[in-house]
């Protein structure tokens, strides 16, 4: 029966149903750590059913993670990290982790082109994003999500991944403060409702 079930969540997942809502591509070193240990790309359940993510791959050309045995939940949002444990020294051990094989080369800071894939090879899910996504000429010319502390978001998970459709996070619950300016930083809300939502 737990074959059956397996076998069924894997050929039955359609495009959209498991969705990439949250990036951490550019972590802010000073604050958070190097891209290698804290970079994180969130995944979301928008079926009715639990699905298993094993034999699923995330892609940008450079990385292919080759994801574990773990069943997501309707609606749940879980993480695959870089590095396990240096992302649980930053947001601790209650957040949903996806195990992964692979080699981990770092996410473009500047532009990436992110797929993610079924068991049987069909694409469910792809963002092109740039570092460009989220700047507020106001304020910076450099986006909030580029190395500045926030998780690049998508503010409406049902809809299509562009430009307008992502954000940077604005959820400053991080412990920690810009050292040269004092002011809050934003790590991004890893696991949770995105803060753009």
């Amino acid at each position: 029966m737990l074959l059956i079930t397996m076998v069924l969540s894997i050929v039955m997942v359609a495009p959209g149903e498991i969705v990439i809502t949250e990036i951490m591509y550019n972590p802010d070193g000073p604050t958070l750590g190097e891209d290698d240990l804290f970079e994180w790309v969130e995944l979301c359940n928008r079926s009715t059913e639990p699905i298993q993510l094993e034999g699923m791959m995330l892609n940008d050309g450079s990385n292919q993670l080759f994801l574990g045995n773990f069943i997501l939940e309707p609606m749940a949002r879980a993480v695959v990290p870089a590095n396990e444990s240096s992302f649980i020294s930053a947001y601790g051990s209650d957040i949903l982790i996806i195990p992964w094989s692979g080699i981990w080369t770092k996410l473009s800071n500047s532009a990436d082109m992110l797929l993610l894939y079924s068991a049987s090879g069909g694409v469910l899910d792809e963002i092109a994003y740039f570092d460009t996504w989220g700047v507020d000429e106001e304020i910076s010319s450099r986006s909030a999500a580029d190395g500045i502390g926030s998780s690049l978001e998508k503010i409406s998970i049902g809809e299509e991944n562009t430009e307008t459709n992502w954000a940077p996070s604005i959820d400053y619950a991080s412990p920690n403060v810009d050292p040269d300016t004092g002011d809050p930083v934003c790590w991004g809300t890893p696991g949770e409702v995105n803060s753009v939502e």
